[in-house]
């Protein structure tokens, strides 16, 4: 009677039994020194191939055998069982025709569920979630904030409650969220203002004395606003869950979620706003100017400066950086604040977005 080796576990306990499996002409299987009952071989549950990592046959009433003798069982499998396409799918995963196009569709499913469906599902999401979720994803953002790069501001007070005074009226009426402006001195950070996902902004001292204007200066204020009227950073907490999800179901690394979920917070303080976040940012904050009669070429001439900042910040960085001191860069402290400051670089002003503002600033 031919047989396999391998090891039987009843399902009661975690002790291997060594034995063989053995099948006669008939097709009729038992397990040598085991007390199992004699079964037709096309009843046993013979799982795919995958491989060559060990198969677990599943015996009817619970327990399994495991086997890494494949040949003998793919034919035990094409000559007894109900389970040939096993033997197929094995024949298939081993021919590059069948699986280079499967691959390219894959990666087309995976490209359009990143780029797509998974965007277009967080922004559902996110709008349909009230703002307090928003809120609560931004409480402690300013405290780390405070602590790694941003300072005490040296704006006058009364600069300050002009400003306060002057957001107040440019706040939208039926927002969701209560917008509270804060006044810091960028430090490293430079000219800059930026949003939190509970309505915080943000502005640096900097960004205010770069301006030429207090039009300017709210042009950037009503962009950012714009993020956090459109929930940006929590659609982008939302796609990046739904990608490590997506990625999770098609691996099975369960680990990975685990991982992510304990990441989630420098996450949020990580991500950048995408391109299509900035453009819609932009547009929201252009047709509030443009409702309340103001130059949109003011946010065009503030963007035009920050470019130029940001180009100067990147000369002086790759000359006056040394070998070691990129050594020095990459201990654990710097590389956190690293990702810190590039969640708060000044999102970069391409030529397309500050062309926008300046055709519409036209009469």
């Amino acid at each position: 009677m031919p047989s396999i080796t391998g090891t039987y576990y009843d399902g009661q306990s975690s002790r291997p039994y060594p034995t063989s499996l053995e099948v006669n002409e008939e097709g009729f299987a038992r397990l040598a020194g085991v007390d199992r009952e004699l079964v037709h071989f096309g009843e046993l549950d013979v799982p795919s191939r995958v491989g060559n990592t060990p198969r677990c046959v599943g015996w009817p009433g619970g327990g399994v055998f495991e086997t890494t003798d494949h040949a003998t069982l793919d034919g035990w499998v094409t000559r007894f069982g109900t389970r040939g396409r096993d033997h197929i799918l094995h024949k298939l995963e081993r021919n590059l025709w069948v699986i280079l196009p499967l691959l390219a569709v894959t990666a087309l499913v995976v490209y359009l569920m990143v780029t797509r469906a998974i965007p277009w599902g967080a922004e559902v999401v996110a709008h349909q979630l009230s703002a307090e979720w928003s809120e609560e994803l931004g409480e402690s953002v300013l405290d780390r904030l405070d602590a790694y790069y941003l300072n005490p501001t040296t704006t006058s007070k009364s600069e300050r409650q002009r400003y306060e005074q002057l957001l107040n009226e440019y706040v939208p009426a039926d927002s969701d969220f209560t917008y509270t402006l804060h006044f810091r001195d960028g430090g490293l950070i430079g000219p800059n203002a930026f949003a939190l996902p509970n309505g915080s902004l943000i502005l640096t001292d900097q960004l205010i004395e770069l301006a030429d204007s207090e039009e300017e200066v709210l042009s950037v204020l009503l962009h950012e606003i714009g993020h956090v009227e459109h929930r940006h950073s929590l659609r982008g907490l939302l796609e990046s869950t739904g990608v490590a999800v997506m990625f999770t179901l098609m691996t099975g690394d369960a680990e990975f979620v685990q991982e992510f979920v304990v990441a989630i917070p420098p996450l949020l303080l990580q991500a950048q706003f995408s391109r299509d976040h900035e453009w819609e940012a932009d547009g929201y904050a252009l047709e509030r100017m443009q409702e309340a009669g103001l130059d949109p070429g003011a946010f065009a001439s503030m963007m035009a400066k920050l470019a130029n900042v940001a180009e100067e910040q990147d000369g002086d960085v790759s000359d006056e950086t040394a070998p070691d001191d990129r050594e020095v860069a990459k201990d654990d402290e710097s590389t956190e604040k690293n990702h810190l400051l590039d969640y708060l670089s000044t999102h970069p002003p391409s030529e397309d977005r500050i062309r926008r503002f300046r055709e519409a600033s036209q009469p």
